[in-house]
This record gives structure tokens, C-alpha cells and sequence, in this order.
């Protein structure tokens, strides 16, 4: 089978419609959704672009790849779903997806898109670099004089839609990657994307009650940067972003389309996840680089005609992504990776016996081991955030200091030892 991966940048799981969204419109991601696996527990292994996708194409969490943040390369060498794939007949190729600091392609053939120097006039290319600028990419938002076009997801969209009509011409099956680039920030979307909401509409994010134990010194010092925002610049946010998340949407839309205008949609494998969330004013924060639920939890689906629908609410990793592409296209699954294969849940079966119990994410020094009810944050090697999930949704309480919770924490700090052991070589 043909095997599709899309990767929207900066994604969180509760920015679709599909998802309970009140606010946006994503059509061509709920119509995929519907006729998917759609996994309603899924995490990033990093809340932050690079190790992200280190860890979707080998398998390996960030502490055994080395690439815990952006700019860093691995310290080892890495065997990925493409070297695998390319072995068993393949042609890989992505399209702004994988990251390339040490190897430019990690066994995929890079297929670069159109560069937007190229597209935009002198006026607009100012106002880009200005977009991106600090303060202005982390702290605002409004509406760009760009057209849609004129954003990096559809030059990768238009771009995978030509790598596909040449598949189908020749007749060969393509493995391909494509990122999608929104709605990362900066948060200036075409503004008809931006204009179309009535920001009086958007529900601020809950805050804790003043009983709540303050916040652990890493994110008091995040929020810093942000706590200033006016209420009327936070709904500025939300527009900003949510437009990116609709343009995102038709970008998705024209590749999903090209497979099924070409009559590939039987033979073709189709994955859409993002490398990571967007906290959007949760707790006080913006973007991601935390280990908050909004900044690892992200959209998970697969779909194949021989799949039948439906929603899984098991956990799955990211790491979890490259041993189920081999699984599903009849290749050998590698060894001493952190990832297992989904297949069985994709076929619609029961939750296999010793089904993973815990998920790892990991930025710098700061780890996340979370089970179906525990989330424990462990900071540069010190215990400092625990939070009983089924109670505490939102993540306000945190029961660190509990003495009652030790033997949760003492369990779980096994539980990270022994995966950070697992691959030794």
C-alpha cells in the first residue's frame, strides 16, 4: 500500500471541530476523522518541533536519540521508517516534515516547496520577517495582507499533490511525509481567516481557584512573559490561531482530495498527527515548550479502507508511529526501540495483553511519564509536578509535596528508569 503521513505544526487535540471545538470550522480534517482510527489518547514524545519528529521517524524517545531540543543533533546514529521502507521497495520522500541538522534526509529524499522569496512582494516579505520577530511572534496576533497561497502549508500542500499525480502516473507506490506548517506562529492568518470570528465569543481558559498550590518555578517564570496580556489581546490570540487552524484545514483538504481524485484512496495508508500542541493562554502560557496537557496531547488518526472506523482511547506515543508503518506494510519491525506497534488496535480488536501503561515526552531536562490517571513532571532530575488526572483534568492541584502520593511517585520514577534503559545501544 501507498503510505501517507501529514504532520500539521503546532496542532493541539482540541482545536477541531471533530474534537468538540465550538469555534472552528475544520471540515476536510472531521470528514477524515470519521472514516479513520481515531485515538483520543495520543502524545507527542517533545512539546517542541525537532526532537518531536526525531522521535515519530526512529521510535526512540528524546533521551536515547540525544535531540531534546530544537538546533541539537542525535548521538547516535538513526535507522528510520524510510531507511526501513526504502528497504522493502519504497520510495520515501518528505516534503518540510522531518528535521535535518545532521542529515539532511535520514533516508527520505527531501522534495523541497516552493520558497515563499520567491512568491511574495518586497512589502509582504517585510511584514513577514516583522511577524517573526520577538515580541511580536510569542505575544501577538492579527489579521496578514498575505493570501492564503502565500503561507508555507500550501506551497507543501500544492507540492504533495505533484508528487502524487507523478506516483499515480508511473504506477509507484510512494511513502511520503508532508508537513503542514500551520498554525504555528506567528498567529497572522489571510484576514478573512482572522475577521470571520467574533472574538467576544471566546471563553477565556479557567484559571485555579486561589487555594490551588502555585505553580511549579519552571512555569512561573514561563508565564512571566505573558502576563501583562489584556483580555482583548487574548481573544486576538485565539482568532489568530484558530484562522491558522482553518487555513491548516484546506491545506490537509487539498491532499486528502488528490488521493481520492486518483482513485488511491483504497490503496493508500493515511496518517495525520502534529508534532505538538499549543498551550493558548492555559495556564497563562502561550506556544509550547511545557509538559501542560495542551502542549502533548495531539490529534492521532489512521485511516485505510480495510480499517474499520471507530475511536480508541488505549495510550499511544508518538514513538509509537514507525514500528505500526512497518507493521502495516508487511516490513520487519525493528528491535530496541521505545515503540510498539498499534496494528492491533487499528483491526479493531481488544486492548492486547501488557498494552503500553505509561507515555513519555521530554524538553531539555524536563521529563513527563503520565498513565491513564497519573502525570509526574520531573524537573533536571527532581520530582516537582504530580497531578491525579481523573480529578484533575485542568492540572492546577499539584500533590508533589503529598506524602500520602510517594509511593505513586517512587512507582512511576521506576517506570521512566526502566524505559530510559530500554535501548542501550
Amino acid at each position: 500500500m501507498n503510505v501517507l503521513v501529514i504532520i500539521c505544526d503546532q496542532l493541539r487535540y482540541d482545536a477541531l471541530a471533530c474534537h468538540g471545538n465550538p469555534y472552528v470550522q475544520t471540515p476536510n480534517i472531521d470528514r477524515f476523522a470519521a472514516r479513520s482510527v481515531n485515538f483520543t489518547n495520543a502524545f507527542t514524545s517533545a512539546p517542541v518541533c525537532s526532537p518531536a519528529r526525531h522521535s515519530l521517524i526512529s521510535g526512540l524517545y528524546p533521551f536515547a536519540h540525544g535531540v531534546v531540543d530544537n538546533g541539537m543533533k542525535p548521538v547516535r546514529s538513526l535507522e528510520t521508517a524510510a531507511d526501513r521502507l526504502n528497504a522493502a521497495g519504497y520510495r520515501s520522500v518528505h516534503i518540510s516534515s522531518v528535521p535535518g541538522k545532521a542529515n539532511p534526509n535520514y533516508g527520505f529524499e527531501a522534495a523541497a516547496p516552493k520558497d515563499l522569496d520567491s512568491i511574495l512582494s518586497e512589502e509582504n516579505r517585510k511584514i513577514v520577517e516583522w511577524e517573526k520577530t520577538k515580541p511580536i511572534r510569542r505575544r501577538t496576533a492579527g489579521p496578514s495582507t498575505r493570501t492564503k497561497e502565500e503561507h508555507k502549508g500550501f506551497q507543501s500542500a500544492e507540492r504533495a499533490v505533484q508528487l502524487i499525480e507523478e506516483a499515480a502516473a508511473a504506477g509507484e507506490t510512494f511513502h511520503l511525509w508532508v508537513g503542514i506548517h500551520e498554525p504555528h506562529p506567528p498567529f497572522y492568518p489571510p484576514k478573512p481567516f482572522f475577521d470571520k470570528f467574533d472574538q467576544s465569543q471566546f471563553k477565556l481558559p479557567e484559571k485555579p481557584s486561589e487555594s490551588a498550590p502555585a505553580p511549579h518555578p519552571s512555569i512561573l517564570d514561563k508565564q512571566r512573559e505573558w502576563i501583562d496580556l489584556t483580555d482583548a489581546q487574548k481573544r486576538q490570540m485565539f482568532a489568530g490561531y484558530y484562522g491558522l487552524v482553518e487555513m491548516a484545514d484546506q491545506f490537509v483538504g487539498m491532499v486528502l482530495d488528490t488521493v481520492a481524485r486518483l482513485n488511491l484512496t483504497d490503496d493508500t495508508l493515511i496518517v495525520l498527527t502534529a508534532d505538538h500542541g499549543e498551550q493558548m493562554g492555559d495556564h497563562g502560557l502561550y506556544l509550547k515548550f511545557v509538559l501542560r496537557e495542551q502542549s502533548v496531547h495531539v490529534p492521532f488518526m489512521i485511516a485505510h479502507p480495510k480499517l474499520a472506523p471507530g475511536v480508541r482511547h488505549e495510550l499511544v506515543a508518538h514513538v509509537d508511529l514507525y514500528p505500526t508503518l512497518c507493521d502495516m506494510t508487511g516490513t520487519e519491525i525493528p528491535e530496541n526501540i521505545h515503540g510498539r506497534s498499534i496494528k492491533p488496535l487499528l483491526e479493531n480488536g481488544g486492548t492486547p495483553d501488557h498494552w503500553r501503561e505509561e507515555v513519555i515526552s521530554q524538553i531539555n531536562g524536563h521529563i513527563m511519564i503520565r498513565t491513564g490517571e497519573w502525570k509526574l513532571n520531573v524537573y533536571d532530575g527532581e520530582p516537582g509536578e504530580l497531578f491525579h488526572l481523573p480529578k484533575d483534568p485542568q492540572e492546577f492541584c499539584n500533590l508533589i509535596r503529598d506524602s500520602e502520593h510517594a509511593e505513586v511517585v517512587d512507582r512511576l520514577l521506576k517506570k521512566l528508569e526502566a524505559n530510559m534503559a530500554q535501548v542501550t545501544s
